[in-house]
C-alpha cells in the first residue's frame, strides 16, 4: 500500500506550524528533508502512518489534525488537490476525489451517496491501517474532515456547512470538534462521513477554472493509467480485497465482477501470471495477520475474525505455519 509524498509533507509541515521541530521530526520519521521535494512520489504507507504518532508527540496536541484542517490546503493532495480547486461545483470536487483517490493513497476508500435530500461523503480506512495505527488513522480521517469542511466554506460562492459530521471513533472534546466543523458531531458512528444538504453540495465554486480543470484532469488520467500498468494482477486483487472487502476473501466470482472482468477472463489473467486466486488471497491474509499481530494491542481472536477465519483454531494453525521457520 502506498501514500503520495505530498501527504507526508502535509503532516510534517502542519506539525511544524503547530510547534514541532522540522529537523527532529524528519529524523524521527526516518526521512531526509530533501525526500519531501517530490510531492507526487509514492511512498510506503507506514512511513506516513508513523509520522502522525511522532507529530502528536512533538506538538502535544491530541487534536492536531483537526486544528491543521482549519487552514485547509488541498495542495496537500498534489495534482488532485489542484484539480479539486478547479472544479465548477463542490459536488464535482468530491467526485474527482473519489475517481482519482488511488493516485494519492490506497489506504483509504472514498465514496458518495445521495438519499433523502442528503449528500453523504464517506471515507473509510483499510482494516490494516485502522487496526495497526488507530490514533494515526483517526488523525488522518479528521484532517480530511476538517479540511473539506473549511475548504468548502472558503471555495463556495455561498456559506456552506455540513448538516452533521459522523466519526467512527470514541467521543473526544465535542465542543472543539463542533467549533472547527461548525456542525453537530456524531461519535461512535458506523462510518466516517460528512453529510450535506443536496442543494448545498451543488453550490458553484469561486475557484472554477476550466483550463486548469482540463489540464489537471488529463495529467491525473495519465498518472492513473501509468499506475495501472505498473501493478501486477496480484497487486490489483489485493487492493480490491483491502479497499472493498476490508481484507476478507469473497468468492472468486465476486472479485472478478468488482474488477470488471468475466470469470473466464479473470481466470485466464491468473493463469498468464502463473498464480491462483487462493495463492493471492492467502498471501494477503498472511501479510495482514503478521502486520496486525505486530501491534501488541491486537488479539488473535480479533485478527482471526477480521480476516474471515471460521474459528480461532484455523487461524492459529495458519499463523503457526507463517511464523515457524521451514526445516
Amino acid at each position: 500500500m502506498k501514500v503520495q509524498n505530498s501527504i507526508l509533507r502535509l503532516i510534517i509541515y502542519g506539525a511544524v506550524k503547530h510547534g514541532a521541530n522540522f529537523q527532529q521530526l524528519c529524523q524521527r520519521v526516518g526521512i531526509a528533508p530533501t525526500d519531501l521535494n517530490d510531492a507526487e512520489k509514492l511512498t510506503y504507507w507506514e512511513i506516513s502512518a508513523g509520522a502522525w504518532d511522532h507529530a502528536l508527540d512533538m506538538t502535544g496536541d491530541p487534536l492536531l489534525a483537526l486544528h491543521m484542517g482549519e487552514d485547509p490546503n488541498f495542495a496537500g493532495l498534489g495534482m488532485l488537490g489542484y484539480l479539486m480547486q478547479s472544479c465548477s461545483t463542490l459536488e464535482e470536487a468530491l467526485i474527482v476525489l473519489v475517481k482519482y483517490n488511488n493516485t494519492v493513497s490506497t489506504i483509504f476508500t472514498f465514496s458518495t451517496e445521495s438519499r433523502g435530500g442528503e449528500y453523504h461523503f464517506y471515507y473509510e480506512p483499510v482494516a490494516t491501517y485502522r487496526n495497526k495505527y488507530p490514533e494515526s488513522c483517526r488523525q488522518a480521517v479528521e484532517l480530511m474532515m476538517a479540511s473539506i469542511t473549511t475548504g468548502f466554506r472558503i471555495y463556495a460562492d455561498k456559506k456552506v456547512t455540513p448538516l452533521r459530521a459522523e466519526l467512527a471513533f470514541p467521543r473526544r472534546s465535542p465542543q472543539e470538534y463542533e467549533r472547527v466543523l461548525q456542525t453537530r458531531v456524531v461519535f461512535g458512528a458506523d462510518r466516517n462521513s460528512l453529510v450535506y444538504r443536496q442543494e448545498d453540495i451543488a453550490a458553484p465554486t469561486i475557484t472554477y477554472d476550466k483550463s486548469l480543470y482540463s489540464f489537471f484532469n488529463l495529467l491525473l488520467t495519465e498518472k492513473q493509467n501509468a499506475l495501472a500498468v505498473q501493478k501486477s494482477l496480484a497487486d490489483e486483487i489485493k487492493e480490491v480485497l483491502l479497499s472493498q472487502f476490508g481484507g476478507r476473501v469473497p468468492p472468486i466470482e465476486v472479485v472478478a465482477a468488482h474488477m470488471n472482468m468475466s470469470l473466464r477472463t479473470f481466470q485466464r489473467r491468473l493463469s498468464e501470471e502463473k498464480i491462483t486466486y487462493r495463492q493471492v488471497s492467502n498471501e494477503l491474509r498472511k501479510e495482514l495477520a503478521l502486520s496486525l499481530m505486530s501491534n501488541r494491542q491486537s488479539r488473535k481472536a480479533e485478527v482471526a475474525q477480521l480476516l474471515g477465519y471460521a474459528d480461532l483454531s484455523s487461524f492459529h494453525r495458519a499463523y503457526r505455519n507463517w511464523t515457524q521457520p521451514s526445516v
